[in-house]
């Protein structure tokens, strides 16, 4: 017997309880809605993380709610129910299901089952059914029904929500959603745009860099004046994965499905997702119109990233490193540059965006290597020609600025 099952079998009841759940937690599933109908002809639903096939001749289906579940009780009554498979554009509704909020329902998307259930429409997948089988099994019941009708949604909330750690999160499939295209013309806009980037590196005396997001990552396009801690080959190809609070400036001007990668793709290097955070910080970098970083994490990080032969296992440490400077960042961030109780934060680097023809960043444009504590003077006339040369860069390359964008 090993030493971790030995220490598992000798805790008490409630330690038994959590360590059960932390074990369980390492296991993902998918998230999926049973709607039915009480007494009265009311919806009722719960979302379970044990929705299965059970047999295919028949057709069987199958979920394990717990034994004192109220709504279950009510979908029991009932005798059948629809199985309503989410997708990661439903994590709201299935957080207003877990907490019971009386408008669970209040979405116009859902529909009425041939058998008089809610649906749906936009699930990744439905299964509607009859209960034919109840059996108890532990503190939970194994709940059996024969199907009556099955179908997909119209593909609107993408990929299935999947349950992992106690968080929401998806499946991230690149190969799939890769624009080779898209991804050619944005090379021959940054190839059209260099000189304006060397000519600014060259006249602020500071490195110059054009960063796009390339599948899921963030990859260096252009670069100018680089700094003496850069890899011998350059900058150029640099690449780190697109994940929060990193690049917040291609995240805060995005399509919701690149937010969304953003946000959850910080979950697999830091085990979590602090919206509260994230959204503090995209607001504070669309109100001001750039972003900022600072300490010597940001520094940490740049020579894992830049060194081809690191692993990106240590990318963890520096991603926790730069969130715990994010907050130092946000409460400091003033016009003249930073501050804190401890006196001025060395500013290191200032992020740009470069927006395309649809009002989106497209680009990121970066400068750092200037003075980490610039007199508020100097602060605000880096701002100045960062926010001129992205501008100049937008027009290059057929990009409008959104309206409100703090020009």
């Amino acid at each position: 017997m090993s030493g971790s099952q030995g220490e598992a079998l000798a805790q008490q009841p409630k330690e038994k309880s959590a360590w059960w759940r932390a074990v369980l937690g390492e296991y993902p599933t998918g998230v999926t809605a049973i709607t039915s109908a009480d007494a009265e002809g009311e919806p009722v639903g719960m979302v379970v993380g044990t929705f299965t096939a059970v047999s295919e001749n028949p057709p069987l289906i199958g979920f394990l709610p717990a034994n004192d579940s109220r709504s279950f009780a009510e979908i029991e009554r009932n005798g059948t129910f629809c199985a309503n498979v989410l997708g990661y554009e439903h994590e709201e509704l299935c957080r207003r299901f877990v907490s019971r909020a009386e408008d669970r329902f209040a979405s116009t998307r859902w529909e009425t089952s041939e058998l008089g259930n809610p649906r749906l429409a936009d699930a990744v997948a439905w299964f509607e059914g009859r209960i034919v089988d109840v059996a108890r099994a532990g503190d939970h019941s194994f709940v059996v029904a024969e199907v009556t009708g099955l179908g997909v949604g119209d593909g609107s909330a993408g990929m299935p929500l999947l349950f992992l750690k106690g968080g929401y999160g998806s499946f991230t499939v690149p190969s799939l959603n890769f624009d080779v295209p898209g991804f050619s013309g944005q090379l021959r806009a940054a190839e059209q745009v260099r000189h304006i980037v060397q000519e600014l590196a060259e006249e602020t005396a500071t490195e110059c860099l054009l960063a796009t997001v390339a599948d899921d990552s963030v990859l260096v396009l252009t670069a100018a004046n680089l700094l003496p801690s850069r890899p011998r080959n350059g900058a150029v190809g640099m690449n780190f994965p697109f994940s929060a609070p990193l690049a917040p400036v291609l995240a805060s001007w995005s399509a919701r499905d690149r937010v969304k990668l953003w946000e959850e793709s910080s979950r697999h290097l830091l085990g979590h997702v602090d919206r509260p955070l994230l959204a503090r910080l995209t607001a504070a970098v669309r109100e001001r119109g750039y972003a900022i970083t600072a300490g010597e994490a940001s520094a940490g990080f740049d020579g894992i990233a830049g060194d081809s032969a690191a692993s990106w296992g240590e990318l963890p440490g520096a991603w926790n490193a730069i969130k715990a400077n994010i907050e130092a960042i946000l409460d400091g961030w003033t016009a003249d540059g930073l501050v804190s109780a401890g006196g001025p934060l060395a500013l290191t680097s200032l992020h740009f965006p470069v927006f395309d023809a649809e009002g989106l960043a497209s680009f990121e444009f970066v400068i750092s290597g200037f003075d980490p504590f610039p007199t508020g003077c100097e602060f605000r006339a880096l701002v100045e020609r960062g926010k001129g040369a992205a501008s100049t860069l937008t027009e290059l390359v057929g990009g409008v600025r959104p309206e409100g964008y703090p020009a």
